[in-house]
């Protein structure tokens, strides 16, 4: 798996060499540039946008973003096991460059620790590597090839840090006591289109410099083969002392895997790409091993550009201290774009003007994308608390509501692969299980107009028409169909003049349950109508637990309701007459509550008492 996704990354590589720079993002601080004549050239303030994962858009557009995003790359360390600096003060990997807390200018940093980094990076071989054997070897390899260190370019970049660094609020406007970063690149050749050319060039020099000897995860495990020297990389691997079982005892070098020079450092390219992905938020990464292409989107993101791919892996990306790999899948003829246009249909229709609705009350429509879906699923059933916690520690997940949690706990799974991975099975089961459960408990909120219950049911019977399409059945009605046949035959029965017609079946029956328990609870005078007052009907498992609990309620509140109410006792002889074939239909009985009451429109006088 791992190779395949390396050799699509090295394709997408090739065909753009500015594919990891295109997605980086420095760290929050203060970034200057100076000229070949030691004066500031450029100074720019960057910070990452949380909401947004990216970095203001002045600052993009600023003339020397694309350099500062170049020079700081080019001279960040592999990690902070891996400093230039020994005291770890200095976070820069060569003498282009100067990066440092800006916390520590006034209370670490000091001349000695300034002239011990220059000096290190003055001579790597003996101050750096000299107790490697391997170490060394690569870096004299490297020298051979290359060019020693410029010591002319190194002591004048060391004299500009001692003569500013200490009163370098002085020089430009920042604040010392933040705890980001100050970061200083200097550009020692005159900067006109070609000498800016060299500068790069020089950088990217320097910086292989500091990465070859460190490329592997420990040098002690190298070999050589053929004349090339193979090692553990240090990304994805690791032989740490403390973990004696990581080591393949049985062999003359006990590290599982190794690999050449050029393919430590494209793994460690393909780790800082995918880093570099998951800091701007685009946490889903598809690589597609067909198509040799990597497509990354955020959440929230559309997916104009990819709605399909033959076969390939999903990654889901987490920033960390170090990058986390949170899902890996195989992919196989994934389809983001549905079957079917999911159509969310408004089966209970929510008697408040347009401007008066919450936002998820808004969200009727025709939906191509099951991405979009899921935005639908995460909004309006899991009130916008599901996405952030996809991947979140049981114990850190903070919702309060401890049925969502509960919910969000045991479906969460199922859902991220349904929306992201393009995994059906099971998925109109578990999603009538999460469903009916948010249902029930948003009904016990004190949303007076139970716009979100609504909503909910909507999108379910919405989703089980779907799925009811896309698995071809033949006969049967959709929800659609039923919502509005059952709709229409009980308010026919319940307003006849005539003699009282019992329902025709089940689905008739535990509509009017519903609809006679709406009524019942509106007619109660509590100041504050509790929505948990349905829970005994609503979760019964008899019928004649229910038709008890019903009768409960009528003797309670009967007392404001006329003898002469023809309606309700029409509606409540059908009830009492009619015996279900069926176990309880809790839909049903939920549609029935939650749909606008035939008794209460009938009746002017109650409608106008119900505003």
């Amino acid at each position: 798996m791992f190779e395949e996704c390396l050799e699509v990354f090295k394709r997408e590589l090739d065909y753009d060499n500015n594919l990891i720079l295109d997605e980086y993002i420095p760290a929050d601080g203060s970034y200057i540039i100076v000229d070949a004549e030691g004066k500031i050239k450029n100074y720019q303030d960057i910070k990452l946008d949380k909401k947004k994962r990216g970095t203001s858009e002045a600052v993009e557009k600023g003339s020397y973003f694309k350099e500062i995003c170049f020079y700081d790359y080019h001279s960040k360390l592999i990690s902070m096991n891996k400093p230039m600096d020994s005291k770890k003060v200095i976070h820069s990997n060569n003498y282009l460059a100067f990066a440092v807390k800006k916390e520590s200018i006034t209370s670490k940093l000091t001349e000695t620790i300034i002239d011990n980094y220059y000096d290190t990076l003055k001579n790597p071989l003996e101050a750096k590597y000299k107790k490697s054997k391997e170490a060394s070897k690569i870096y004299q390899k490297f020298e051979e090839e290359y060019a020693p260190v410029n010591i002319e370019i190194l002591e004048k970049c060391r004299s500009w840090i001692k003569q500013h660094i200490f009163s370098i609020d002085k020089l430009i406007n920042i604040d010392l006591k933040k705890k980001d970063y100050l970061k200083i690149f200097f550009e020692v050749f005159e900067a006109d289109e070609e000498d800016n050319k060299k500068n790069k060039e020089l950088f990217i020099q320097e910086d292989n410099r500091y990465i070859f000897p460190n490329i592997y995860n420990s040098n002690d495990y190298n070999v050589e083969v053929e004349g090339k020297i193979q090692g553990i990389p240090d990304n994805n691997m690791g032989m740490n002392a403390k973990k004696p079982f990581l080591a393949i005892k049985t062999r003359k070098t006990p590290a599982g895997y190794l690999v050449d020079e050029k393919k430590a450092i494209l793994q460690k390219q393909f780790f800082e790409y995918l880093m570099n992905l998951a800091s701007s938020g685009k946490n889903n990464v598809y690589i597609d091993t067909k198509n040799y292409r990597i497509k990354a989107y955020s959440d929230q993101d559309e997916r104009d550009d990819f709605d399909e791919m033959a076969s390939g892996y999903y990654l889901r990306i987490q920033k960390g201290k170090e990058l986390e790999i949170q899902v890996q899948d195989n992919l196989v003829d994934y389809q983001n774009r549905l079957k079917l246009n999911f159509e969310y249909i408004k089966f209970i229709n929510i008697d408040r003007k347009e401007d008066k609705l919450p936002e998820f009350a808004k969200r009727y429509g025709i939906y191509y994308k099951r991405t979009n879906v899921g935005n639908l699923i995460n909004e309006i059933f899991f009130s916008k608390c599901l996405r952030t916690n996809y991947f979140m520690d049981i114990s850190a997940i903070n919702v309060k509501d401890s049925t969502l949690k509960q919910n969000i706990i045991m479906y969460r799974n199922a859902i991220f692969d349904w929306v992201y991975k393009g995994i059906d099975n099971n998925f109109s089961i578990v999603e009538e299980k999460f469903a009916l459960s948010l249902i029930k408990n948003s009904i016990q909120s004190d949303d007076k107009y139970k716009l979100r219950a609504k909503s909910q049911l909507n999108l379910h019977w919405s989703l089980k028409d779907y799925f009811f399409k896309t698995k071809g059945k033949q006969g049967g009605n959709t929800m659609v169909d039923t919502a509005i046949k059952v709709r229409e035959n009980v308010k026919e029965k319940v307003l006849s003049k005539n003699e009282v017609t019992m329902p025709s079946n089940d689905e008739e029956y535990y509509y009017a349950v519903g609809q006679l328990l709406s009524y019942l609870i509106f007619k109660s005078r509590a100041g504050k109508k509790m929505q948990s007052m349905v829970n005994p009907v609503l979760n019964a498992k008899r019928d004649n637990v229910i038709k008890m609990r019903l009768f409960q309620l009528y003797k309670k509140y009967n007392y404001d309701i006329s003898i002469y109410n023809y309606h309700m006792k029409n509606l409540y002889a059908m009830i009492l007459g009619y015996k279900p074939k069926n176990k309880v239909n809790q839909e049903m009985i939920l549609f029935g509550y939650l749909d606008e009451n035939i008794l209460l429109k009938s009746n002017a006088k109650n409608v106008s008492n119900e505003n």
